[in-house]
């Protein structure tokens, strides 16, 4: 009895030894200041105080610093701090009435890149640093980008599908996107592959209707011209894999204005198309590895009916939920074997539901949620008492609870 109980005592130092080594966890307290621990809950420092509250902390590329959107009685902010105690930290951007609502670290780690609202367009991106004072890039509503590889330029995508809607690459410098590569369809965030050989979007075709598409980078001059399309239904979602060029994304199978659906992939250089999870898949997000896709899906407590909708977030046919009773459940992918395990049912937090997921392919650039070793995630739980838990899920099916908060995100 005793060398049983020591041997699980050993494995349990072990396990937390492991995810202490693992990188940190940034997240928002209860009392809206930013705080890091280490993923076993150990090593907790609140890094902020005083009357204001903060939300959706973004790493730098390096892990050195956390920015951070914040709000007080002067307006809304955005401060870059050391992941330290109480620490000064640099305001880099301050406005009375046009809050930001979303940023993203440039892959040097040298800016950050923002949405702020905007009289003229709704919506602005806007880029600053601890060294250069903050300026508006470009307009447009809605807005979604990703950086390229040497964060001199962008892949953008403004105003949806239709007229006045744009995709293509702009510089850093000014906004000098003045084609589109493609007439838009209805996805949200584009994407460029690991490689840079390649780029994702949605096209609305004329001729053949609505398709994924995946083509030649027309940055990349060493590659032959290659274009994969893929028809699909309503809106899709789409994010690369962050090693090899292929490509993960999600649709409806009818035609609706969400991109809730079955999870495929599709390989960029062969054009395989494989159907990775036939559930209903609301996000995902690859590990750092590349080797799994961890993906959520909907379920009922009571296991009645048909998941549809939660106040905008959910839609699938006419069907309805109600708030008190939904669940999540995490899955996680091999996309070699194909293996699916399901670790965990829970209730996510609202800010979870209500900020994060509708909008999860763009945050998956920016915000990461898996550990970077790829073996465990990180995500906001609803405790039966309405508290809001940080918890971890390794991929061997421990849970650990870090602390109380919500949008927890993990240092690379």
């Amino acid at each position: 009895m005793k060398t049983t109980l020591f041997l699980l005592l050993s494995v349990f130092v072990v396990s937390s030894f492991a995810l202490a080594q693992s990188g940190r966890i940034a997240f928002i307290n209860p009392d809206g200041q930013l705080t890091t621990a280490n993923p076993d809950g150990s090593d907790v420092r609140v890094l902020t105080q005083g009357e204001q509250r903060l939300q959706f902390p973004a790493w730098s590329p390096d892990s050195s610093k956390i920015a951070a959107i914040g709000v007080d009685r002067e307006g809304s902010f955005i401060r870059v701090l050391p992941d330290e105690t109480l620490a000064e930290g640099t305001e880099i951007y301050r406005s009375a009435d046009r809050g930001a609502i979303y940023l993203y670290w440039s892959p040097d780690g040298e800016r950050v890149s923002f949405l702020a609202s905007n009289p003229e367009s709704a919506l602005a991106l806007h880029i600053a640093s601890e060294t250069e004072s903050e300026r508006l890039l470009a307009n447009g509503a809605p807005f979604y980008w990703q950086w390229s590889a040497d964060g001199g330029g962008m892949l953008i995508h403004t105003g949806s599908t239709g007229q006045g809607s744009r995709l293509g690459f702009t510089s850093v410098d000014s906004d000098t996107l003045t084609e589109n590569l493609a007439p838009p369809g209805i996805f949200q965030a584009p994407g460029i592959s690991p490689s840079g050989n390649y780029i994702a979007y949605a096209e609305d075709n004329e001729f053949r209707g609505t398709q994924v598409v995946i083509q030649q980078n027309p940055l990349a001059t060493d590659i032959e011209d290659t274009k994969r399309e893929v028809k699909h239904e309503g809106a899709v979602a789409l994010s690369w894999s962050p090693v090899e060029d292929k490509l993960a994304f999600t649709a409806p199978a009818e035609d609706a204005p969400a991109v809730y659906g079955e999870l495929k992939l599709l390989e960029a250089e062969s054009g395989l198309l494989e159907t990775l999870s036939e559930k209903l898949v609301v996000c995902f997000f690859w590990s750092p590895d590349g080797k799994y896709i961890a993906y959520l899906t909907p379920t009922l407590e009571s296991g009645e009916g048909d998941v549809s909708s939660l106040g905008n977030t959910f839609y699938v046919s006419d069907s309805k939920v109600q708030r008190g009773s939904f669940l999540l459940e995490l899955h996680v992918v091999d996309i070699t074997t194909k293996e699916d395990r399901r670790l965990a049912t829970f209730t996510p937090t609202f800010l979870f539901l209500d900020q994060f997921l509708p909008f999860f392919d763009q945050y998956a650039l920016s915000h990461r949620v898996w550990s970077p070793d790829s073996t465990a995630v990180v995500l906001p739980i609803t405790n039966a008492d309405n508290s809001r838990q940080v918890t971890v899920f390794k991929l061997d099916g421990t849970v650990i609870p870090v602390g109380e908060g919500d949008t927890p995100f993990w240092s690379r």
